[in-house]
């Protein structure tokens, strides 16, 4: 008895200090890293919320989307980038910048626009990216009773000269930098920096709101390998709807979503997304450019354009028209 006793006794003990020493690391972990003790816990121990996504559904046939012989436009890259083609927004959201993809001789000028953003300045984004920051900024605002600071967005990569104050990874690398783009803005919250940034409850709801308005965090936690980057919950990316609502789902970086979704180029991609009880339904697919144009079917509308960057495709997004969608279920 006395023999088995001292074998408990032993086995709590090593119990116990092995425990003690978990729960030190941690403490010393969510002291020091308080971004990382969060995002561990949002990543592996949280579950996230239904965005109102339906099945992902497929059809190899455009005749599902629209007659190909009356109900298809084309245009030239030129002019959708211009802005000259009424409901068609040329946004490159789903275009890929990492420490692979670099920018070649893209030219990004003709998508940018300077939009005031109530009680926040100016800011220089892709055309469509700043009116959903705009609303992103009044939600946190009317939802938290906190508000953020912006930090960079558009940055002129090419000069040399600009001031970037101490970020040398823009300064060095702006041919790997999504600020050259104008798809991305960090949201900065007073107090906080890179470590301590996921202490503001503001940057917890940026974390499970910037899906509602089109916006995806860029670089989530411990995907360094796809992204480039370990972890940066303040940088935030315009990819629009439905992809920003799949993305969130998912808990994909913009990489892996790409790559694991959309791969076949002549199928077209079917998902609805219900919000505030109305339910949307877009439809997704890619094709290269033929003499410099690209079709966009007539029945669709909200349509959004990006090139990807990767293997030279363009993406087209756009809401079924109700008769079509009707159809196609």
């Amino acid at each position: 008895m006395k023999k088995r006793t001292k074998r408990w006794l032993h086995l709590a003990r090593n119990w116990g200090i092995f425990l003690g020493a978990i729960a030190l690391i941690w403490i010393i972990l969510l002291l020091a890293r308080p971004n990382v003790t969060y995002a561990i816990l949002e990543k592996y121990f949280s579950g996230r919320e239904d965005v109102g996504l339906s099945e992902v559904r497929w059809s190899d046939f455009i005749e599902d989307i629209c007659d190909p012989e009356t109900e298809i436009s084309y245009y030239t890259i030129e002019e959708l980038m211009a802005g000259n083609v009424e409901g068609v927004n040329y946004t490159n959201g789903l275009y890929i910048l990492n420490d692979r993809y670099y920018i070649h001789n893209e030219d990004f000028s003709l998508l940018l626009e300077e939009t005031a953003l109530d009680g926040y300045g100016t800011v220089t984004m892709v055309r469509g990216a700043a009116d959903a920051l705009k609303e992103l900024l009044a939600a946190a605002e009317a939802e938290t009773g906190e508000r953020f600071i912006l930090g960079e967005s558009y940055v002129d990569g090419a000069d040399k000269s600009a001031d970037h104050g101490n970020d040398c990874y823009l300064y060095d690398y702006y041919d790997t930098s999504e600020h050259v783009t104008g798809t991305s803005i960090d949201l900065l919250v007073e107090g906080q920096d890179y470590r301590t940034y996921m202490r503001s409850h503001l940057a917890k709801w940026l974390q499970d709101n910037a899906w509602r308005f089109g916006f995806v965090v860029r670089y989530p936690f411990w995907e360094g390998e796809w992204t480039g980057v370990f972890f940066q919950p303040w940088h935030i990316h315009y990819v629009g709807q439905p992809h920003a609502a799949m993305l969130y789902e998912s808990r994909m970086p913009l990489e892996e979503y790409m790559e694991k979704n959309y791969t076949t180029r002549r199928r077209f991609y079917f998902v609805d997304l219900t919000q505030d009880s109305v339910t949307t339904t877009y439809v997704i697919f890619r094709q290269t450019s033929t003499d410099g144009q690209i079709y966009i079917p007539d029945t669709l509308s909200e349509v959004e354009v990006s090139y990807d960057n990767t293997w030279g495709h363009y993406y087209v997004t756009g809401v079924l028209s109700q008769k079509q969608a009707t159809a196609e279920e």
